[in-house]
């Protein structure tokens, strides 16, 4: 059997297991073990250092502390008094209360790492409020999609943790990579939302002229998002500063999730119960997939595979160019039918040493990645942000109404994964000003 028809069937097995619904990191244990007993008997000799070497790298401790840390937020009340800040602030603009959405989602995604919390907290928060000043579904639902997406690019971003590990590029660099991208993509909707709602007026009408506030008012809304600024600084300031590596901000991050929650007594065993259990729930997830993706991707380089597959992407037209279009697109794609952290662990090990033979810069491709893996999660038919959204809204939101909902913000999102492909110093400026 020749190599190449090895490396379509791993592929083919791979994804006709993940379409029979069965968990992704058994699928992708699964299919290297079938094919390691078939084929090479003596790779099955990497399963033991899969199960036993991948978790005990020390980069991973960073995982489960912003886990703990965005869950914590989700019910410390922050995002409440920021959206209210945001109400207070800019609902007297024409589509205040969606811009407020994305702005408050930024900084929650400053926070949590991930996508699922800004997502279900400001579509809990947002969503009716906006309802209540007969905003368009359209413009209310789009603008929680886009902010919520915003959690896998901006820092602490797990996604970049897991490709930083793979890739074997700076973590702390990576997410100085990802600040100006993720502020750009808020700055982008923002505007899209402001000239849409001027244009149609009835998208998103402006709060009522009695139900302003005065400038003592809003200047004592905007003290009340102290925890924010707090948290950024932990997280990513002494990062910046060369106080603390990503490990350490990971834990002083999630001391003061813990420590704002006591301070505004919102602290319960039931809350702490459930941050943990949540916590060690997805954790566990991203382990169980990381060991299966290291098991895959030993088995797919003994049979050969990975030769094939490099040289055949190496010998494509267009260089540099059309090796970077291809793996955007790839990744594009598998981002409709599978979570990030999966695509994230199955082809980056098969991307990195193509990558370093084009000589293309592993922090930049990271940050490309990441964008495109924010389109995926909003792409119908099965990009995962749209479920999310799905599970929180009224029932007369149809999976329809959030389709079109979103097309804006991924097209936007597109325009921004093409200003980065053009101008590479969007994601490497800062850490290169910075780490040097």
């Amino acid at each position: 059997m020749s190599v190449e028809l090895i490396a379509l069937l791993m592929f083919l097995c791979l994804f006709f297991v993940l379409f029979l619904g069965l968990p992704v990191a058994l699928g992708l244990g699964g299919t290297a073990v079938l094919f390691a007993y078939l084929l090479t008997p003596h790779t099955l000799m990497a399963a033991p250092s899969a199960f036993f070497s991948t978790p005990w790298q020390h980069i991973l401790v960073t995982v489960p502390l912003f886990l703990f840390m965005g869950n914590l937020i989700r019910f410390s009340g922050i995002a409440e008094a920021a959206y209210d800040a945001a109400y207070k602030l800019i609902g007297h603009l024409p589509g205040g209360l969606a811009v407020g959405t994305v702005q408050v989602s930024t900084l929650f995604a400053a926070i949590t790492g991930i996508t699922p919390p800004a997502t279900i907290t400001m579509g809990q928060i947002a969503y009716p409020s906006m309802m209540k000043y007969n905003y368009h579904r359209g413009i209310a639902i789009g603008s929680i999609g886009a902010g919520g997406a915003l959690g896998a690019l901006i820092p602490p971003s797990v996604p970049l943790i897991f490709y930083g590990l793979l890739a074997n590029e700076s973590i702390g660099a990576l997410f100085l990579g990802g600040v100006i991208p993720g502020i750009m993509l808020a700055i982008m909707y923002s505007i899209y939302i402001v000239i849409r709602c001027k244009i149609q007026p009835y998208m998103g009408p402006p709060i009522p002229r009695d139900e302003r506030f005065t400038l003592s008012e809003k200047i004592k809304t905007v003290f009340s998002i102290w925890p924010f600024i707090v948290l950024v600084f932990l997280v990513l300031g002494v990062i910046w500063l060369g106080v603390a590596t990503p490990t350490e901000a990971a834990a002083f991050g999630a001391s003061g999730a813990l420590l704002i929650n006591i301070a505004y007594r919102k602290l319960t065993w039931k809350i702490l119960k459930d941050s943990l259990e949540f916590t060690v729930k997805l954790t566990g997830m991203g382990l169980w997939i990381l060991i299966g993706a290291n098991l895959f991707v030993n088995v797919f380089s003994a049979v050969g595979a990975q030769d094939v597959i490099t040289s055949l992407v190496t010998s494509m037209p267009g260089g540099e160019w059309g090796v970077l279009i291809m793996m955007m697109l790839i990744i594009m794609i598998l981002g409709m039918v599978m979570d990030d952290w999966a695509i994230i662990m199955l082809v980056t090990p098969l991307f990195v040493p193509i990558l370093n033979i084009m000589g293309i810069n592993l922090l930049w491709f990271g940050i490309l990645f990441i964008v495109n893996i924010q389109m995926a999660y909003l792409s119908p038919p099965f990009g995962f942000v749209l479920f999310w959204i799905k599970s929180i809204l009224p029932k007369g939101v149809s999976m329809g109404d959030i389709y079109k909902s979103v097309l804006p913000f991924i097209l936007i999102q597109l325009l921004a994964l093409i200003l980065l492909l053009l101008f590479p110093q969007l994601a490497l400026w800062l850490p290169n000003t910075v780490m040097d």
